[in-house]
């Protein structure tokens, strides 16, 4: 993996998902809300600030988010979330979140987990803040949850874990949210790479991915032109992404079944449409999510 790519992501793209879940939590209609209630819990006072303030929380949601991508991280967070508990009612000895930026999900459903190890897994520029605000904030950290800092240029993913108390060879959920698009096509192969060679068979990966054609810049879905510019502008491009169809012979290629795809038009199905076939919102067109088995 790029110690850079990670870094970079953690330290801006962290915060925005970060404060976007926050602000999902204020949504009225239950349909739309955001599940993760400890989000704003992470932010600095500002941004709590900004977060109650209506008039200024709706400005900022329209000049941080390109079109569609607030509706995307509502339904990324469900996925993940319905995948993680899944994982704890089904008795997954572990589970690892790489590059799990200011995920709460270790606390948010410390009540549902009867023994799975959580690896949280980052670099230390954002493990150790968030590590600080949930001590400031009295938050209770569980027993279970075991933060792993790593310098992902340097150091091996799985000698780091296993020294945190990683089991080889054990049923693994590894969530990796909001990542594959920042690395080298190398990285994201080796990545796979490390899941499918130190998990046990029917162990799980969740991840999103970006469409290649995005890469190109050919301009075929919603709001992705304007994310596109709001990724380059913040310094963050992107570097990886897949074709459309090719995902499941890529997972094939590499040792994984095809579990669940979800492409844009899938989660607003799922998560942004009523039962008399009302859209309550649109979803940023160039993001995928899918949930993958080892062979």
């Amino acid at each position: 993996m790029s110690k850079h790519r990670i870094e970079t992501r953690a330290s801006q793209t962290a915060g925005y998902t970060c404060f976007s879940r926050a602000c999902a939590t204020r949504e009225t209609d239950p349909r739309l809300r955001g599940p993760d209630i400890l989000a704003e819990v992470i932010l600095p006072p500002t941004a709590r600030f900004m977060l109650n303030f209506v008039p200024l929380r709706k400005f900022l949601m329209h000049k941080m988010f390109p079109p569609g991508i607030y509706e995307y991280v509502i339904a990324r967070t469900k996925v993940m979330d319905a995948a993680f508990l899944e994982a704890l009612d089904t008795g997954f000895p572990q589970s690892v979140l790489l590059g799990a930026g200011f995920d709460t999900r270790a606390l948010r459903f410390a009540s549902r987990n009867h023994g799975t190890k959580i690896f949280e897994l980052d670099v230390a520029t954002t493990q150790e803040p968030k590590i600080e605000i949930l001590h400031k904030q009295k938050l209770t950290v569980p027993s279970e949850l075991v933060f792993v800092s790593i310098d992902f240029d340097r150091e091996d993913i799985f000698e780091m874990l296993s020294k945190a108390g990683f089991k080889d060879r054990q049923k693994t959920l590894f969530l990796w949210e909001g990542v594959s698009m920042y690395l080298s096509y190398e990285a994201v192969d080796g990545t796979l790479a490390f899941i499918r060679e130190h998990s046990a068979s029917g162990s799980r990966v969740v991840f999103d991915y970006l469409y290649a054609s995005v890469l190109r810049r050919e301009n075929r879905f919603y709001g992705e032109r304007e994310i596109y510019k709001t990724v380059s502008r913040v310094g963050e491009g992107w570097t990886f992404g897949l074709e459309e169809g090719e995902i499941e012979p890529f997972l094939a290629a590499r040792g994984f079944g095809l579990v669940t795809h979800y492409t844009s038009p899938d989660l607003e199905r799922k998560y942004l449409m009523t039962e008399d076939g009302t859209h309550l919102g649109r979803i940023n067109g160039t993001h995928c999510i899918v949930i993958a088995e080892v062979k």
